[in-house]
Parts: structure tokens; sequence; C-alpha cells
């Protein structure tokens, strides 16, 4: 508006619009993104990639510090953000209008970007506790993470899939359900996020805690009940004092922008992340390859990805069908 001001008054003055429109400095496109809350991959990974969007695209990104996921996608769908970060899984169910956070409304005005990391549900509880398989949470209280992220979403699902039926599944910070872990309040916290979540691999380096991992018709329940899921391993080194690999469920992360964004900023924002992947994985120890092999899309899946980022993702060498693109 300030701009337009600007050129009025220069024309009304008498000197030529367009010498004085030239003159004028170009103001960035103000943008906001979805993230999540610290102790969360998605509040590291999510800042590093705006910095980077920020210069590629010439553009001002500021940031939301939502639940996660669902609150991301759900902060795209009310247009108060135009990218963000959530788990494949949780945005499929979005995109069909499944779970019961979506109240069976398909939520269908966001596309997919660019993968980000592999994410994995991570299920811990003190040893002392002596709860070592699923079957031992039947009846527990358990803390599934932040309203609106993976874990709220998907976390007591996964488990009830399985035949286990906490007795209550709470929403809550990273560091206060450790918090009340620690005090006996709850029985285990399920996380679902970058492996290993920074928040989990805090509280692991002070020992004391049992990873509680899924054997393989858990992994097969769960699968069966939650789209978008598979298996995936949390490695002994990912966690201090682990003494062995653990077996799990994950999904894998993705960037999301609004289905209205830009097309030259979705290439722009979609190619920074490419070209600095190490980089960006480097912020999160552990988050996984930096290179993307062949098979890095889920065909599957029916969630579509926004033609600038297509195109972006093809210029690197990677393979998006046409069917799976959608503006």
């Amino acid at each position: 508006m300030a701009r337009g001001r600007r050129a009025v008054l220069g024309a009304m003055a008498g000197a030529p619009l367009a010498a004085r429109a030239a003159s004028l400095p170009v103001m960035p496109v103000a943008i906001t993104m979805g993230t999540g809350q610290p102790g969360g991959g998605f509040s590291v990974y999510g800042q590093a990639w705006g910095q980077l969007a920020q210069k590629a695209a010439r553009i001002s990104v500021s940031y939301r510090a939502s639940g996660g996921s669902a609150a991301n996608i759900l902060l795209v769908e009310q247009h108060a953000a135009q990218l963000g970060l959530a788990v494949l899984a949780v945005a499929e169910q979005a995109w069909m209008g499944q779970g019961a956070w979506t109240s069976g409304v398909k939520l269908q005005g966001f596309r997919a970007l660019f993968p980000v990391f592999g994410a994995s549900l991570q299920i811990f509880a003190p040893a002392r506790s002596g709860l070592r398989r699923l079957r031992d949470l039947d009846g527990k209280r358990i803390g599934v993470g932040p309203a609106g992220g993976a874990g709220a979403v998907l976390a007591a699902a996964a488990l009830t899939a399985t035949g286990v039926r906490p007795q209550l599944a709470i929403d809550g910070l990273y560091h206060e359900q450790i918090e009340l872990l620690q005090k006996g309040r709850i029985d285990a916290c399920a996380f679902f996020g970058v492996t290993p979540l920074p928040a989990v691999r805090a509280a692991a380096a002070s020992g004391g805690y049992n990873l509680i991992g899924f054997e393989r018709g858990e992994i097969a329940a769960a699968r069966r009940a939650l789209p978008g899921i598979g298996p995936t391993v949390i490695g002994r080194d990912a966690l201090p004092h682990l003494s062995a690999a653990v077996a799990t469920i994950g999904s894998e992360a993705i960037a999301i922008g609004a289905a209205n964004l830009p097309e030259g900023l979705a290439h722009a924002v979609t190619r920074a992340a490419l070209i600095h992947r190490a980089a960006l994985l480097r912020t999160l120890p552990g988050s996984g390859p930096a290179r993307l092999d062949a098979g890095w899309i889920d065909r599957s899946s029916p969630v579509p990805f926004h033609p600038g980022a297509a195109a972006a993702l093809r210029e690197a060498g990677l393979a998006v069908p046409d069917a799976l693109v959608r503006g």
C-alpha cells in the first residue's frame, strides 16, 4: 500500500512514473510457516529451512510454534500459514477426511513440497516401572506429545490397533510430559517425530529408561489401521544407553505448502531445501541419509505435490509421476 501511494504522489508531482517506480525498494513477501514445539524436530528444522527460503525466494518468513502435523495442516487450511511441516500419515488422514481430528471433513487446501526426514513412534518408560512391551501399556497413562502433533493423532490409534488400550492418553508439551513421567504421574510417553526426537534424546542421556518396540504382528496391525504407516528401526546408536536396535512404526515427514502458493515461490523454497538437504539434516543428528534414493516417493499416497515443488524435484533428478501433481 505504501508503494502505491508513493507512485501516485510521484506521478502527481510530474515525475515519470516508470522512473519513480523503478527507484522504489521491492518489499519481500511475508509468509508464515507452521512448525512445532521445542523438543521436537519441526521446531529446529523449520527455522533452518525458513532461513534458506528467505534468501532463495526473497521472502520474509515468520513462524507459528504449533502442536505439529495436524495443527500445521489446519493452519494452512485456514489461511493462517502458507508453509508447514507434517507427517505423511497425518497428511493422508487430512486429505481423506479420516481420523477423529478431521471430523470427517476432507482437508485438501495443502500440497506436498518435498520429503524432510523419517519420523518414528518412540515409546519409553522408566526402567523401574517394568514396562518393556506394548502389551504392558494396556490400562496405563500415556503422554502423546503436543496437541495437534503426530503423536497425539497417531500414537493411541496405533496402540489400540494392536489391542492395547491405554487408560488415558493425554497431550502436552514434550518437556512437561517427560517431567510428569519422572514424577510418576504418567506411566509412559509415546512421541512421534524425527528419530530421535531432541526431547527423547535429552531424557535418555540420564539413563533409566526402556525404549518399547513393536513385534512383527503389532506392526502389521498398526499398518492396517493407519495408512501411511510403515515399519522402521531405531538404531542402537540413536539414543544414549540403548543396548540394541528397536523395531517400531514410522512415516515420512514432509514439507507442505498452500495449494495457491505461487509456483515460483514453491519452486524456490523446495529447491533451496534440496540443495542444502545435508546441512538441514545436520541440525537434527540421526535424522537419516542426506541423499534420497529412487524409491523416495510413496506412490500410494493420495497427497498430491505442488506443481512448483514437482518441477524443483525433477530438476534434482527425482521422479514425480504426473498423476501426483496437482495445482
